[in-house]
């Protein structure tokens, strides 16, 4: 898969990518600042208004105090050129509103389809003789709507890259190379066409391995024994291990973001991590996201009901404890009751 055969392959997919989106040009420039990278990444954290004025963003916290001003992002500027109410007008992060779009994919694509959620999908596709995933996760909700602009793709293969083995130097051009991580083969970074600098990431198109089945499936309708979960657990261990070794903080450890490929467990699904790394390498391989709110513990407010770790709802307080293992040793219904029964 060298480059200009991938430039090939979007040029014919992507047209078929169709979706809507239920969120407004106020909800686009908040998620815009999620995505910012501050000089003090705590700002990720306490900030609570924004305003937007003369090319500038103005951040605030819940006194009003001035936090941090930068110059805008490409996508900003133009939100407010093409919404010039917006300008100069107090924004509280609160405004974001609930996603309820969906996707409208063509024929072809729907019956390729393996997944789906409101900001991401996974489709099955060939290339030459290989199946893979292929997961299309959107970070501006306009992307691929009828709104959308015309988007600019930069392609990372993992050839180019070294097996990453600790966290110590921040400008190694490497990635997480374990056998139970899921292998991301090419990362494709969309950008608004004007976003000359590629500063604003506004989502992803990632090839990687297809696996057999998700952990959720076989859990719930009791396909492991007992070896198989033994199995399963260590697997999770050594992902989770290597990951906090080179820097990558997973906060989203469900049932459903692990997969299962020829009996090893992988973990996927890296939209809610911490990036104690800082490596760029990560964030191109599709491994890290770019923006002060994933390099703050503080700041990954989102979750999973059920399987978030307990810090992520508490503002830092709870326990660490990751409770996919306990689905995975008793039987389902038993591991909700045991967790979630109230007292």
């Amino acid at each position: 898969m060298d480059k200009l055969s991938i430039l090939i392959w979007l040029k014919n997919f992507c047209p078929k990518l169709k979706r809507t989106t239920t969120r407004t040009e106020r909800c686009r420039l908040l998620l815009s600042v999620e995505r910012m990278e501050f000089n003090d990444d705590h700002i990720a954290a306490t900030w609570k208004n924004v305003v937007f004025n003369n090319g500038r963003v103005a951040l605030y916290d819940d006194n009003e105090k001035l936090l941090e001003t930068l110059d805008m992002y490409c996508l900003q500027k133009e939100i407010i050129r093409d919404n010039p109410n917006l300008q100069g007008t107090r924004l509280s992060r609160y405004d974001i509103k609930e996603e309820y779009g969906k996707w409208r994919l063509a024929d072809e694509l729907q019956s390729k389809l393996i997944s789906a959620g409101g900001e991401a999908i996974i489709l099955q596709e060939k290339f030459d003789v290989m199946e893979m995933a292929v997961r299309i996760h959107v970070f501006d909700p306009f992307l691929f709507t009828d709104q959308a602009l015309e988007p600019e793709f930069k392609i990372f293969h993992e050839s180019d890259f070294d097996k990453s083995i600790n966290s110590k130097k921040r400008k190694e051009r490497s990635m997480p190379k374990h056998e139970n991580i899921i292998k991301n083969f090419v990362n494709i970074e969309i950008y608004d066409k004007n976003d000359e600098d590629e500063e604003d990431c506004l989502g992803w198109i990632t090839i990687m391995e297809k696996c057999d089945s998700d952990l959720r499936t076989l859990l719930k309708q009791e396909k492991l024994n007992l070896t198989e979960r033994k199995k399963t657990a260590i697997g999770i261990r050594h992902g989770m291990d290597y990951l906090a070794k080179i820097g990558i903080r997973h906060h989203d450890v469900k049932p459903e973001n692990i997969l299962l490929k020829n009996g090893v467990a992988k973990i996927i699904d890296f939209g809610v991590v911490m990036d104690a790394s800082r490596r760029e390498s990560y964030r191109q391989m599709g491994y890290t996201r770019r923006g002060s709110k994933f390099k703050y513990f503080y700041s990954l407010f989102a979750g999973s009901p059920g399987f978030s770790q307990n810090h992520q709802l508490t503002g830092g307080h709870g326990d660490m404890s990751a409770n996919i293992f306990v689905f995975l040793f008793c039987d389902w219904k038993t591991a909700w009751t045991l967790l979630y029964r109230p007292g």
